[in-house]
C-alpha cells in the first residue's frame, strides 16, 4: 500500500471507483471495485473520490463483478487465484467466459480450477511457510496425479516442495502401472483366468506356485493374452508387473524340520531381494525423470558429484562406457544390435558430468546384496548402499514404501535375527 499511497497524494485518484447504493440507507454506497484506492485514499487524507454508481444489481452480479475485477491483479498469490476462479465457476461462468473476462489463457485457468479441487487448508499452509517453497511447477506436477485424494495426500505428506515433485511422478506412474494391469486382468477374464487367491502374493516363493508367465507393467500391456496350459491358471500382480501362475504339483513328500526351515529361510530371503528390485526400479525411474529434466536441477552439483563419486569408491564399482550403456537398453552390452548400441551410446554421450555420475551410481547400487546365505542382514552393505540415497536426497528422493526402508536398514521381520552371544 505504501507505493499507492505516495502515488495518491502525488496525483489523486485518477480512476473512478465503482459503487452500489445501500439498501435502506439513502445516500450511503458501498464499494464495489476499488477498495485498495478507497484504502489508500484514507490514508493520504483526501475525503472526495470519483465514483460511478450501478443500480439495480443482483448480489450474483456484485459478486462476479468483483471477482472479474479482483482476478486481474497482479499480486494475487496461487491460493486466490484458484479460488477466485472457483467462486467464478460456481456463479456459472464457463473456463472460456472467465478466459475472455480475465485475460487468462483457458490453460492457466484449467491449472487454477485442478489447484481448487485441492485441500485448501493444507495448500494454504504449505504456501505460507517460507521453507518449503512450493511453486507453480510443483503443483502442475501434482496434477498430473488423477485422485485428488492421493494429490492432497501427497500435499500433506511432502516435506517440501522436491518431495511433491518425486512422489507426485511416482503416484502418477503408478496409476500408468494400474491402468495397464486393469487392462491384463480384463484380458484374462475373458480368457478363463480367475484372480489369483489372497494368499498367492506371499506364497510366491514359497515354491506352491509356478509363474507361467510374467508382463511387465513399466511396458505397454499386449493386444492379446495367449497363454495356454491343461491346469487351471491364475492371474496375480505382483510389483511391476502380472503373472500368469498355475498351483505347483507337489511331490508327496513329508519334510523333514530342518528342510522345512530351510525352505522358510530361503522364501524370506527371495522376498528381500524382490523389494530390493523394486527399489531398483524407483530409484531408475527417479534417475530417468532427473536426466529428462522432470526434477529441477540442485544447486550444487558439485558437492552431488563428489558425494556419488565417494559411493563408486566404496562399492568398488566397475565403471566403464559399455556397462552405462545398459543403463538405457536394459540388456547387456553383448545382446544389444548395433541400432540399440548407437542409439544408447548417442543418449550416453549427450549427458552431463553430473547426469553421468548418477547413471553410474545406479548402476553400481543395483542388485546390492543385503542378504546372506543364512537369511542375515549384510549390515556393511547397507550402510554403503544408504550412501547411495543421500545423494538423491536433495534432488527429493523418498522411498516408496515402509518395507523398502527397513529392508536398507535392516529392520525387516524378514531378516533372520543374529543369535545372542552367550
Amino acid at each position: 500500500m505504501t507505493e499507492l499511497v505516495e502515488s495518491v497524494k502525488k496525483l489523486g485518484v485518477m480512476q473512478n471507483l465503482t459503487v452500489i447504493p445501500q439498501e435502506g440507507n439513502p445516500g450511503e454506497y458501498t464499494a464495489l471495485i476499488g477498495h485498495r484506492r478507497h484504502a489508500a485514499a484514507k490514508l493520504a487524507g483526501i475525503a472526495e473520490l470519483p465514483c460511478i454508481i450501478k443500480e439495480g444489481m443482483s448480489k450474483k452480479e456484485q459478486v462476479s463483478i468483483m471477482l472479474e475485477e479482483n482476478m486481474q491483479r497482479n499480486d494475487l498469490t496461487i491460493y486466490e487465484q484458484a479460488q477466485g476462479f472457483q467462486m467464478m465457476l460456481d456463479l456459472g461462468e464457463t473456463e472460456e467466459s472467465i478466459a475472455e473476462k480475465t485475460g487468462f489463457s483457458k490453460t492457466t485457468i484449467r491449472h487454477r480450477l485442478n489447484i481448487a479441487k485441492l485441500d485448501q487448508k493444507e495448500l494454504k499452509k504449505k504456501e505460507q511457510d517460507d521453507s518449503f517453497q512450493l511453486s507453480l511447477k510443483d503443483l502442475y506436477e501434482l496434477e498430473k496425479v488423477e485422485d485428488v485424494k492421493t494429490r492432497n495426500k501427497i500435499l500433506k505428506d511432502a516435506k517440501d516442495s522436491r518431495e511433491i515433485v518425486s512422489m507426485a511422478q511416482r503416484a502418477a506412474a503408478e496409476a500408468i502401472r494400474n491402468k495397464r494391469y486393469k487392462k491384463i486382468a480384463e484380458m484374462a477374464k475373458k480368457a478363463g483366468i480367475e484372480k489369483a487367491p489372497k494368499e498367492a502374493e506371499n506364497e510366491m516363493y514359497s515354491g506352491k506356485w509356478d509363474t507361467i508367465k510374467e508382463f511387465d507393467l513399466d511396458k505397454e500391456p499386449p493386444k492379446k493374452l495367449s497363454v495356454k496350459d491343461d491346469d487351471k491358471l491364475y492371474y496375480l500382480l505382483y510389483w511391476r508387473s502380472v503373472r500368469i501362475i498355475r498351483k505347483h504339483k507337489n511331490e508327496k513328500k513329508e519334510l523333514t524340520p530342518e528342510e522345512i526351515a530351510k525352505k522358510e529361510k530361503d522364501k524370506k530371503k527371495k522376498q528381500i531381494k524382490a523389494i530390493i528390485k523394486e527399489t531398483d526400479a524407483s530409484r531408475k525411474e527417479f534417475i530417468c525423470n532427473i536426466i529428462a529434466g522432470k526434477i529441477d536441477a540442485v544447486k550444487n552439483e558439485e558437492e552431488i558429484r563428489e558425494k556419488a563419486w565417494r559411493f563408486l569408491l566404496e562399492k568398488c564399482a566397475y565403471l566403464s562406457f559399455n556397462s552405462m550403456i545398459g543403463f538405457f537398453t536394459e540388456k547387456e552390452y553383448y545382446s544389444c544390435t548395433e541400432e540399440e548400441k548407437a542409439e544408447a551410446e548417442k543418449k550416453l554421450k549427450g549427458l552431463s558430468y553430473t547426469h553421468s555420475m548418477l547413471v553410474a551410481l545406479h548402476n553400481a547400487a543395483k542388485d546390492t546384496e543385503l542378504v546372506d546365505w543364512q537369511g542375515h542382514y549384510k549390515k556393511d552393505s547397507g550402510e554403503t548402499l544408504k550412501h547411495c540415497y543421500e545423494v538423491l536426497k536433495p534432488y527429493g528422493w523418498t522411498f516408496a514404501n515402509e518395507d523398502a526402508e527397513k529392508v536398507l536398514d535392516g529392520t525387516h521381520e524378514l531378516y533372520e535375527k543374529e543369535a545372542e552371544n552367550g
